[in-house]
């Protein structure tokens, strides 16, 4: 691609509903904004629903896909406006269960909200006081969404002493609220981790197993589906974008969620267009197409 051409900008989805034959959708971003659902997005799905699209919601939340379920359904979100959900925390705790030599020992040392400690409840794995009698490291995210970045440096300096590696149930790097306010993620404590010399694997978006997972699903609910036909949505150029392009569907880029503090742009309002082709193209992932919020128009 070359910097003459520009990705194609809309105001909303109506470019692509005729055609489409399949949804993928991340959550957080394009849904809600980790606690109230963005205005347009309720409405957005029922009339999708209406048009009878398969939509599976793709996920890089630290936790179990049956809880994430629930948050949703606490804003309004409910079971019956997807097909199924599919979150980074489900793909981690199922490749720690049955991947042998992902690590070895299975004492683990956690970096993340208290809510998220679950993650491996029923199996083998349990949490130790510390990195010095731990196996490896599992990072979901912050302790407290308040916290800096440096806050986590000398503890991760301890795991690297340690020699553990770090399981990153959740490469985003940061979300944004509707109000602007940025938090760090998991993918962010994991990128500094390995920029200190640590071993780091991470599980979900945009790393393919995900995405096969959920075009795997949406196969066994429309067996003729024409991949050309399906879309991914998502604020993240390095997660869904990337995610997106390596299994060869469309992709569709929020600009109201991540890239909103670097557009400096509030929800809704649409983006310099000069400065979103820069920002895309500095990042390398290409979308198919780029709409300022998850809308349909009627």
């Amino acid at each position: 691609m070359n910097n003459k051409v520009n990705i194609p900008f809309y105001n909303d989805l109506n470019f692509m509903i005729d055609s489409c034959e399949g949804l993928i959708l991340d959550i957080w971003g394009v849904l809600w904004d980790g606690i109230t659902v963005y205005p347009e997005a309720l409405q957005t799905l029922k009339n999708l629903r209406k048009n009878n699209i398969p939509i599976i919601l793709l996920s890089n939340a630290p936790r179990k896909s049956e809880i994430v379920a629930q948050k949703l359904d606490n804003i309004g979100i409910q079971p019956d406006l997807y097909e199924k959900i599919i979150s980074s925390g489900d793909v981690c705790r199922n490749e720690l269960i049955t991947n042998n030599n992902l690590v070895t020992g299975s004492k683990y040392h956690f970096i993340g909200l208290k809510e998220d400690n679950d993650l491996l409840e029923n199996t083998k794995f349990k949490e130790t006081t510390s990195p010095q009698n731990a196996d490896f490291v599992l990072a979901t995210g912050p302790r407290n969404f308040d916290d800096s970045l440096e806050l986590y440096f000398s503890e991760l300096q301890e795991c690297l002493d340690n020699q553990l590696t770090m399981i990153c149930a959740n490469p985003d790097k940061i979300v944004v609220r509707q109000t602007g306010k940025k938090i760090f993620c998991a993918g962010a404590i994991a990128e500094i981790y390995k920029n200190m010399g640590g071993n780091i694997l991470q599980f979900g978006k945009p790393y393919k197993k995900v995405f096969d997972e959920a075009l795997k699903h949406l196969k066994k609910l429309s067996p003729n589906i024409n991949i050309d036909n399906i879309s991914i949505i998502g604020d993240g150029l390095e997660t869904d974008i990337k995610g997106g392009n390596s299994v060869n569907i469309n992709t569709i880029l929020i600009t109201s969620g991540i890239l909103s503090h670097t557009l400096n742009i509030k929800y809704g309002e649409k983006p310099n267009l000069d400065e979103l082709n820069k920002i895309i193209y500095s990042s390398n992932h290409f979308p198919t197409a780029a709409v300022n919020i998850f809308k349909l128009s009627h």
